[in-house]
């Protein structure tokens, strides 16, 4: 990795970070996120997983995921110069063992 590469990463992970904390309090059902990245081919590349606790219905994930997707393109617009592409947003559900 680059050192450009890994100042990137440093403020991909900041503007998340920043967002998944807030969002963990105001949208039911979300956990947490993650992102993947090849800075060889940055933006397009770049991919947020938004994770939802398994016990919340499709109905509620589906509407706290469309109302994350703008918060997670603000957060990361001042890192890319540009709102990231909704399809590169997706959501999960996080599967427990019991």
């Amino acid at each position: 990795m680059r050192k450009t590469d890994k100042k990137l990463e440093r403020e991909i992970i900041r503007g998340l970070t920043q967002m998944c904390e807030a969002a963990k309090f105001d949208h039911e059902g979300f956990i947490w996120l993650t992102h993947e990245v090849n800075y060889q081919r940055f933006p397009q590349s770049l991919k947020v997983t938004l994770v939802f606790n398994e016990s919340v219905s499709e109905e509620v994930l589906l509407a706290e995921f469309q109302a994350l997707i703008p918060k997670v393109q603000l957060a990361l617009e001042p890192v890319i110069g540009e709102p990231l592409l909704a399809a590169q947003i997706e959501a999960c559900r996080e599967h427990t063992l019991q």
